[in-house]
């Protein structure tokens, strides 16, 4: 086993406070993600914050932590915006799971093009696993009994947990070595 799968994995999945402050944070400074403008601002703070957990838990620096960081945020503020234009304030389980696949598609498409410029060869992978992920932890919260309709811009600590676990086993197969995924940092 290399030094990423035994190093990295852990604090990937630890990396799941970031999902519970960002959308904490988002939804204190843009509201309920009621609107296509709420619903944009509270994702763009939410995925800032989700996204430099995740990229501190993988040692990412520089330009690398940048995009990886400023790709979350987008994608989950143009993806939550988008969900939330069409159909309104998410409500059911049904909307959650699809903002989670909508949001998973774009935030891993941004995700995958630093895996990819590292030299990880499937990089494109991750959008799909992402997508999967992302909708299992909309899921999850809902499931779980988390009301809805708060307008929160991402799913709680029990769909963050599933979501990163389901990552990090992707993560685990994709990048084979922690020196390739530096490469670019």
């Amino acid at each position: 086993m290399d030094r990423l799968r035994t190093t990295v994995a852990l604090p990937w999945i630890a990396a799941i406070i970031g999902f519970p402050i960002g959308g904490y944070l988002g939804h204190a400074i843009a509201g309920p993600a009621a609107t296509a403008p709420a619903a944009l601002l509270a994702g763009l703070v939410a995925g800032a914050i989700i996204g430099l957990g995740q990229a501190l838990s993988i040692g990412l620096r520089g330009q690398p932590l940048a995009i990886w960081v400023g790709g979350t945020a987008a994608g989950l503020g143009i993806a939550l915006a988008i969900v939330t234009a069409a159909i309104g304030q998410i409500e059911t389980s049904t909307e959650a799971a699809a903002l989670g696949v909508v949001s998973g598609v774009l935030i891993g498409a941004a995700q995958a093009a630093v895996f990819l410029r590292a030299g990880v060869s499937n990089a494109w992978l991750w959008i799909p696993v992402t997508a999967v992920a992302w909708g299992v932890g909309w899921l999850v919260t809902s499931g779980i009994g988390v009301a809805l309709a708060a307008g929160w811009p991402v799913y709680g600590l029990s769909g963050a947990l599933a979501s990163q676990v389901i990552t990090a086993v992707a993560l685990w197969r994709l990048v084979t070595s922690r020196d390739t995924l530096h490469a670019t940092a």
